[in-house]
């Protein structure tokens, strides 16, 4: 990714900070906000084999695949195309941590596919189904070169094409396969199965399967089945079932007929209130609902305290209810989805009055972690709904991070930036965010450890190359050295990761030595035991002609702009290993010894370097060599 973008930010994030000074007050996040970038993939995958049903046209493609390294996968929309792309890519190695998702590239001037992204020996795949016209034709006229990479490195890939018929190069043409649909039914008793829901066999006439349906509508409706059974505790499947239709259909009308009984602005507050806060304790309700009406600025209740109505009754009129654990829900199904849609819809202008009472609630320390975790991901699924609520997630992120903020206010923002970056529609909105954040100078404490959080437990998951890029524009700004921990330990899990970052420290597209911290951050990232240890084709990176030609550029830079002191423990490891691995250790002292450009004083220190210490002594001749060349071409 390039840094081509324009610099934009939600307004002040969080206590933006332009004057003199630092801001100490530092909230760290925990890393359990989101789960291993290596973890979680091996997780999903799982989860989708349990429940994957395949589709008839699947083997010719896997023998397509395992003979050629790569597939084009043709298909009908929601015939679960990509979910088949996982399964294939995931049958070929039993380490389904090298499985990722290879994203075009959106940039102006640059390739829509960057090949550096396709590491050895891993499984990727490509997902143009929503690709038309223009932007389809440019990465199409890119697809060889990706397969010549993906041969070339061992790996394998898996292209789902675009969702209208689409013409393929004819030399690529022999690697399309197509896919059918399976039959919705069948990959329902699958998922019934899985979540071991009784159900008669064959199933009883459905009306969810009256209509035809795409693969993705089968797991929510499959939910809906499970909560009505495991909500109301009685009944059979047949009831189940239809609860969950009635609501997966939506449950508007309903509302709408309550909300015409509901004329005073406590029971309505009540209402928003325990549709946003389902299923949490009756306190929490009570005080949330009275902080809800604060809010909007609506009368006190002017009765005497002993004289308002008992709040079981209160519920009771708004359908909900209390249970034997004090918790509140709404007797129908789903119903407080359908709450949430109608006021958001209906009463455009509570947005603003909800985002501060989310604000306030989710500090408040009446609520239990999953309480405010479920608050915030209520609101911020509103608020996904429509790119024209953005900004109103913008205005929350402002908030919850402005100082003086709290563990539980970061935790908030986290997360609501992790659900954003999850959408499938708005995520490249919450994406260019971060990057325009990561570009600030002074930036406030707490919107950096946003985007260490997001880059390094949610971005790495599908976007590793993107979020490298805001790591590093993070690191070349920051005071401290989260970020540029946070990014060097990134890379030590990914060769294909290090060559980028090596790019980005020394190409002249990113500017190299113009920020100091680049240079120490090259020295970390030249690990000479990564840069030799041998990859999957028994191939070391620095066998690469572009890595040596940037090592060399690299550490010319360390060497002009760093004291002695500063470079030596490191030049002192990358001999040591020279003096270890004889297969590369020509290379590596070559490495160092043309970054000194000649340098009589530098290679001096080199020398005496290896006769001061016994173990690099066997170098000293090396060294000796290589000085007297360079001597003698002056």
């Amino acid at each position: 990714m390039n840094d081509s973008f324009e610099t934009h930010v939600f307004g002040a994030p969080g206590s933006f900070h332009a004057g003199n000074g630092d801001i100490n007050n530092i909230i760290t996040l925990p890393s359990t906000l989101g789960t291993s970038p290596r973890k979680k993939p091996a997780d999903e995958l799982w989860w989708l084999r349990r429940r994957f049903v395949e589709p008839a046209g699947l083997a010719e493609a896997r023998e397509i695949l395992e003979a050629s390294h790569t597939v084009f996968i043709d298909g009908t929309p929601g015939s679960g195309r990509v979910a088949a792309a996982q399964i294939l890519l995931q049958g070929l190695q039993d380490d389904a941590g090298q499985l990722h998702q290879l994203v075009p590239q959106e940039e102006e001037n640059a390739p829509r596919i960057d090949r550096t992204h396709v590491g050895d020996g891993e499984l990727v795949w490509l997902d143009l189904s929503a690709l038309t016209g223009t932007r389809w034709e440019e990465v199409h006229a890119e697809l060889s070169s990706l397969r010549a990479t993906v041969q070339k490195r061992d790996a394998y890939l898996a292209v789902i094409l675009p969702d209208k018929a689409a013409p393929l190069d004819p030399t690529l043409a022999p690697y399309r396969a197509r896919i059918e649909r399976p039959a919705v039914a069948e990959v329902l008793v699958r998922y019934l199965q899985v979540e071991k829901i009784d159900r008669p066999t064959p199933l009883p006439p459905l009306r969810f399967l009256a209509t035809a349906r795409r693969m993705e509508d089968i797991p929510a409706y499959v939910d809906l089945i499970r909560r009505a059974r495991d909500e109301h505790r009685e009944g059979d499947f047949t009831m189940w079932s239809e609860a969950a239709f009635t609501a997966w259909s939506g449950q508007a009308q309903d509302v709408a007929e309550q909300m015409a009984a509901l004329i005073t602005g406590q029971e309505r507050a009540l209402l928003i209130t325990v549709a946003m806060l389902h299923e949490a304790h009756a306190d929490v309700v009570h005080r949330a609902s009275a902080a809800l009406l604060d809010r909007a600025e609506h009368p006190p209740e002017d009765l005497p305290l002993l004289e308002h109505a008992f709040l079981d009754k209160r519920l009771h009129e708004i359908g909900a209810r209390l249970d034997d654990c004090g918790t509140v829900q709404f007797a129908k199904l789903d119903y407080d989805a359908a709450v949430r849609s109608y006021f958001w819809t209906h009463m455009p202008g509570l947005h603003d009055t909800l985002r501060d009472w989310v604000v306030s609630t989710v500090d408040s320390p009446d609520l239990s972690p999953l309480e405010r975790k479920n608050l915030v991901e209520r609101f911020t699924a509103q608020c996904l709904l429509h790119e024209r609520y953005g900004q109103v997630l913008a205005s929350l992120l402002n908030q919850l991070t402005a100082l003086p903020t709290t563990g539980r206010k970061m935790e908030a923002a986290a997360q609501v930036l992790q659900r954003g970056l999850r959408d499938e529609k708005q995520g490249r909105f919450f994406r260019r965010q971060i990057y325009n954040w990561s570009r600030i100078s002074n930036l406030s404490s707490q919107i950096a450890e946003l985007i260490i959080a997001a880059c390094r437990d949610e971005m790495m998951v599908k976007y590793p190359a993107e979020a490298l890029v805001r790591l590093h524009h993070l690191a070349r700004r920051e005071t401290g050295t989260r970020a540029r921990d946070t990014l060097v330990a990134l890379v030590n899990d990914a060769p294909r990761l290090r060559r980028q970052m090596l790019a980005r420290l020394t190409e002249a597209t990113f500017e190299p030595g113009k920020f100091s911290s680049d240079v120490t951050l090259f020295m970390e990232l030249a690990d000479p035991e990564a840069l030799t240890a041998l990859g999957r084709r028994n191939y070391a990176l620095v066998a690469e002609k572009t890595i040596r030609r940037q090592l060399t550029y690299g550490w010319s830079l360390v060497f002009a702009q760093l004291p002695y002191g500063k470079w030596t423990p490191f030049v002192r490891r990358w001999l040591t290993v020279a003096v270890e691995d004889d297969h590369h250790r020509d290379t590596l002292i070559d490495i160092i010894v043309h970054a000194a450009s000649g340098d009589v004083i530098l290679l001096s220190r080199f020398y005496e370097m290896t006769r001061t210490t016994p173990s690099l002594i066997p170098l000293s001749t090396l060294i000796s060599q290589r000085f007297g060349t360079f001597s003698h071409s002056q």
